[in-house]
């Protein structure tokens, strides 16, 4: 990936995507989200992979949007479509399709979030399914702190998490929240150590990899669509989802493993 700003990994049915800018507190730039956008849709389409990690180097997850000018050219480059499907655009264009990505990505989707997270860099970690959160981690949407309303959907993915009350007040004061408080709040699900994230984010990620993945991808898909749904809709789409996944040879794995009083193999098929 370009520059290696953004680095991808692969190994035991996980795909670990790293912003890498640590000099820069992994400030994000365009080009680092058309090369994350192009990773995501790589991993979408990679049978192997289960479970997707997003996580930062050095001591912080992301400072947010790079807001350093960019010289011409290389905005014009960064820009432009690059690869089979790219619509192209700005940093909020490509940052936009990158969480939305995220979100309907039918694998489990893990932030391993080991140092602050502001701006863009904090819609980007609430927009992981799960987040298991350093204990120097800090989570801002500081939009307010230069004169900016909230993007990358942080307006809904915070007020999901804390309720309207306080997804407001963060957002009008641009409050940092430690990792403790964090959890309090339900932002993250753990917190840990800092020395021991990357062992409880390898974890669980493994322990995802092993499960059934068609199932985790049906749950994710209920729970983000029951808020759009009436309740008797929501009921038909679990029914559907659930006749399509008995069908799957992870479900009859797991009939036979039960009957057989023993643990299933799943495959993720």
């Amino acid at each position: 990936m370009a520059d290696d700003a953004l680095l991808l990994d692969k190994r035991a049915g996980v795909a670990t995507f790293t912003l890498n800018r640590p000099d820069a507190r992994n400030a994000i730039t365009t080009a680092m989200f058309r090369d994350l956008e192009r990773g995501l849709l790589e991993v979408a389409e990679d049978r192997d992979v289960r479970v997707v990690v997003l996580t930062g180097a050095g001591r912080g997850f992301s400072a947010g949007a790079d807001l350093k000018p960019v010289p011409r050219e290389e905005r014009r480059r960064s820009e432009a479509p690059s690869f089979p499907g790219d619509a192209g655009g700005d940093i909020l264009d490509r940052g936009n399709r990158c969480i939305l990505r995220l979100r309907e990505l039918p694998k489990p989707v893990l932030g391993s979030i080991n140092g602050d997270a502001v701006g863009i860099g904090c819609s980007l970690a609430l927009a992981t399914d799960l987040r298991i959160a350093s204990d120097t981690a800090r989570f801002g949407v500081v939009f307010s702190r230069i004169g900016l309303g909230p993007d990358g959907g942080a307006s809904q993915l915070l007020r999901e998490r804390v309720g309207t009350a306080k997804a407001l007040e963060l957002l009008f004061t641009g409050d940092l929240v430690d990792a403790d408080e964090a959890l309090r709040l339900g932002l993250v699900s753990r917190v840990v150590p800092a020395g021991e994230l990357a062992d409880a984010t390898r974890e669980l990620a493994e322990r995802l990899a092993r499960g059934p993945t068609l199932a985790h991808g049906a749950a994710k898909a209920a729970v983000y669509e029951s808020a759009n749904l009436s309740f008797a809709s929501l009921l038909d789409l679990e029914a559907r989802n659930q006749r399509a996944l008995g069908r799957s040879d992870d479900a009859k794995e797991g009939v036979r493993a039960f009957l057989e009083r023993r643990k299933p193999d799943f495959r993720g098929r």
